[in-house]
């Protein structure tokens, strides 16, 4: 029976992976659910006012004087005690919300905007998290271009050398001309020595980040992206952010204009001491009585129209900080879209630079070989030629990113 062995293929990893794991993986992600822990929490307490409200109290005292009956007004037969001067008394308090103008339904709007205020803030952080990671995967796989050229140019120069080796042993060549070739070779292998580091680092970085297991740059799938309009629209967590500020404005208005509202409920007392309702009893009794309490701000001088004027000048000045936001983005966004259309141009013409380059090159080698040109000459061309892949590759990575910056300035990442 033959023995198959497979070998492991890398997994792959896009860009939405690499968004999504580290979404994943942010510790802060967990605010998400302390945030409606305390939204929970604060809704519940806000229900208990529609609770009946449950008071013990108790006091004892010691007074100077107490209520007499006025000397002369004595009727015959008839003995009134005099009241002792130490009272006590314990007292259980009812209070029953029947109508509060509709404060805690404000307060429960103003609850549910604090709320998504403080998940809308998060948001803004996995925003800046995810441009982050945008920034390394497009450096780690620029880097990888560049060391992929290289590694190119090292298997030609090796060739090279092989074939100038040959012609020197043909007395056609002198050596120092192979040793150029030679300096260009170690050269180039220093420069993959650096992007090798420099990407071992970036991607350490994307692990630490994203908490992928990334081995290497070939992972790293670059996206395909098609715009199909430039159409402005603002949907930045930022500006979401201020919008709900408004929001929270708009709440508090609701919850100030209340406050001159009457309110109603029922109360009931219930009490043991000495002495009871009947002042003229010296002696400890029980007592009760049951009722309704009107409360109404008929007048508080302006101080609520004030307060709804302070609130609108914040409004207003939210609205001028979203305007401005707006400008900002609209000039950014005209930069970013000139340079994707510039890049799309740019890779046009490397792509007719690269071969012209190639035909050139091949040329020299052939001319090297016959001895018409020089080392220096033909390592020119050689070096040229390195240069146009490495343009026609930084403009194509270039182009995309430029892509993902402008979807990621209107706050479609």
């Amino acid at each position: 029976m033959p023995i198959i062995v497979f070998g492991q293929v890398d997994q792959k990893f896009t860009l939405t992976d690499c968004y999504d794991s580290t979404v994943f993986n942010y510790p802060n992600l967990r605010q998400l659910e302390l945030n409606r822990a305390v939204f929970d929490l604060n809704i519940k307490n806000i229900k208990t006012s529609y609770y009946p409200k449950l008071n013990l109290n108790g006091q004892a005292s010691y007074q100077s004087d107490v209520t007499k009956m006025p000397i002369g007004n004595n009727i015959p037969g008839i003995n009134i005690e005099e009241l002792d001067k130490d009272w006590y008394k314990i007292n259980l308090d009812i209070e029953q919300m029947i109508y509060d103008g509709g404060l805690n339904s404000s307060r429960k709007k103003l609850e549910e905007t604090e709320f998504r205020i403080s998940d809308q803030k998060l948001q803004v952080e996995l925003y800046q998290l995810k441009d982050r990671i945008s920034h390394l995967f497009f450096n780690i796989v620029f880097l990888e271009k560049n060391r992929e050229i290289l590694n190119v140019l090292v298997d030609n120069l090796k060739i090279r050398i092989e074939n100038a080796q040959r012609v020197f042993e043909n007395g056609m060549m002198l050596s120092s001309e192979i040793d150029a070739i030679k300096v260009e070779l170690h050269t180039t292998v220093q420069k993959i020595i650096e992007l090798d580091g420099d990407i071992e680092a970036l991607i350490a970085s994307m692990n630490e980040i994203s908490g992928l297991e990334i081995k290497n740059a070939s992972q790293l799938e670059l996206p395909e992206i098609e715009i199909s309009d430039y159409i402005f629209i603002n949907n930045r967590p930022e500006y979401l952010l201020l919008s709900l500020h408004q929001e929270k404005i708009s709440a508090l208005k609701s919850v100030t204009a209340v406050k001159r509202m009457p309110v109603l409920a029922a109360f009931g007392q219930v009490g043991y001491g000495r002495p009871g309702y009947d002042m003229l009893k010296n002696s400890f009794d029980d007592y009760y009585k049951v009722g309704a309490a009107l409360r109404w701000n008929i007048w508080d001088w302006s101080k609520v129209k004030r307060e709804k004027q302070v609130l609108d000048i914040q409004n207003q000045i939210i609205s001028s900080q979203k305007e401005t936001f707006d400008q900002n983005l609209r000039a950014d966004l005209h930069k970013k879209i000139s340079d994707i259309n510039k890049y799309y141009k740019l890779i046009e013409m490397d792509l007719e630079i690269v071969r012209l380059q190639e035909n050139v090159v091949n040329t020299a080698n052939n001319q090297m070989d016959n001895g018409t040109i020089t080392t220096t000459n033909y390592l020119i061309e050689v070096n040229k030629k390195v240069k146009s892949h490495l343009n026609l590759e930084a403009h194509k990575l270039q182009l995309v990113y430029s892509k993902i910056l402008y979807l990621t300035a209107i706050g479609k990442i």
